[in-house]
């Protein structure tokens, strides 16, 4: 199947059985490329997360349905009190589990660990002041342990979001892979131990 960067938090998956979109976006500097899909996934009610208009999915889901588990956590570090809830989003595509952070903004925790349980590609933020941050993010990635981390939700070209770039995620590991916007991936070639890719688009 195919991944393919959108910007921002959006992703367009491609497989056999379904595609899927994850958080189209409106407002931040660049427009998200309109592409369609089988499903739309909305981590939380945030113009740069929402704008389901912008792409042609035929269903919209935004709860736990149809094969897809929502998970409610919070926005900040703070239990909700500065911005609310987002929803953690995981589903299956030709039998990969994909698991989106959407917005998570609270520290990584054991609890949250087994509420998320198994997952092979994960979908994180790493730009900090609205989410977790770079060092939040790889104790993440450390702790969910997913075949693949891919970083989201950072500064790059034309944002105009007050969020930092990928640089400081990427300075905590020794090897990364680069891909210019999109990566092909199977069940059966899965990396065994996590790979770092970030997408450019």
């Amino acid at each position: 199947m195919l991944i393919k960067y959108l910007g921002h938090s959006s992703f367009l998956i491609e497989g056999k059985e379904k595609s899927v979109v994850t958080d189209p976006f409106d407002g931040i500097g660049y427009a998200v490329k309109r592409v369609e899909a089988d499903y739309c996934t909305v981590s939380h009610e945030h113009f740069d997360h929402n704008f389901v208009n912008g792409v042609n999915a035929k269903r919209i889901i935004r709860d736990s349905e149809d094969g897809f588990t929502a998970i409610e956590v919070f926005h900040d570090t703070d239990f909700g009190k500065k911005r609310g809830k987002t929803r953690i989003i995981k589903f299956d595509v030709d039998g990969v589990t994909f698991c989106h952070l959407g917005d998570v903004g609270e520290n990584f925790s054991e609890c949250l660990k087994e509420r998320i349980g198994k997952t092979d590609v994960l979908f994180v933020p790493v730009g900090g002041n609205y989410t977790i941050d770079a060092k939040e993010a790889k104790k993440y990635i450390e702790g969910i342990n997913p075949k693949i981390a891919i970083p989201m939700h950072y500064k790059f070209g034309k944002s105009e979001l007050d969020i930092d770039g990928i640089e400081k995620f990427t300075a905590q590991y020794r090897d990364v892979v680069y891909k210019s916007g999109e990566t092909e991936i199977f069940k059966d070639t899965l990396p065994k131990t996590t790979e770092i890719v970030v997408m450019g688009w």
